[in-house]
């Protein structure tokens, strides 16, 4: 990746190197836990991959979703981030799939890979940080191939904290725009079709041992309209043109 960043992408750069191997006092119960795995089961349900199949993640962060997407399905795998301190992290994470995975620093709204040379690609909780989300999407499916599979999660801008986040970190500030209609409408824009954006619903990944009790109450909650409205998550998709 060239070094052409604007003030933006260099503020997220600096703000993701700072963060980067450290505990956060807002994850609650870790990075790794059944919340992540949630998002991400309900993201590989959708891309279908297969041991033919190279996905693209675009906000590497630092290996979360990637260990989970090379644990649970036999693809290849390729992750970016903007960040040189979080992508180290993700190598770490990762060594176990040796052979089977590239990370690399790049630029979401200007990547440097080929047009149509990946199956499916996805993001999660990256799009918010974005000054421009649209450009992000629209380079996401530049370099899918047609008929592959895009996914989206990001948070609600509705759900109470990520308001405040919104609010209080200057990082998190696009949280406020990531909305249904909005993220239907960035999809659209870049040529995909067959779009659905839903509500997820999850509540916390801890205590450990109530983890069937949160399990009962995310079905329940998910039934009834005006709790679904308030999820923490958005969850986007849709297949190229």
């Amino acid at each position: 990746m060239g070094d052409r960043l604007t003030e933006r992408e260099k503020f997220q750069e600096a703000a993701f190197d700072r963060k980067a191997g450290r505990k956060r006092i807002y994850a609650v119960g870790g990075r790794d836990n059944r919340n992540h795995a949630i998002k991400i089961d309900r993201i590989l349900g959708f891309l279908d991959l297969g041991a033919d199949d190279h996905v693209l993640e675009v906000g590497l962060g630092e290996g979360e979703h990637a260990r989970l997407c090379l644990e649970r399905t036999p693809c290849r795998f390729t992750g970016i981030d903007i960040s040189r301190e979080t992508v180290d992290v993700a190598a770490g994470r990762l060594a176990p799939f040796a052979g089977r995975f590239t990370v690399q620093r790049d630029n979401a709204n200007r990547l440097s890979f080929d047009d149509a040379v990946f199956d499916a690609v996805f993001c999660a909780a990256t799009l918010h940080h974005m000054e421009e989300p649209q450009r992000m999407v629209s380079e996401m499916s530049r370099v899918l191939k047609p008929g592959g599979r895009i996914a989206i999660m990001e948070p609600n801008w509705i759900y109470p904290t990520n308001i405040v986040f919104s609010l209080l970190l200057e990082e998190d500030r696009n949280m406020r725009l990531m909305r249904r209609g909005r993220i239907h409408a960035w999809l659209e824009r870049a040529g995909i079709g067959e779009i659905a954006v839903e509500h997820l619903i999850y509540t916390p990944p801890v205590p450990t041992a109530l983890i069937p009790l949160y399990d009962r109450i995310d079905r329940i909650a998910g039934a009834l309209p005006v709790v679904k409205r308030c999820s923490l998550m958005l969850f986007g998709r849709g297949v190229k043109k």
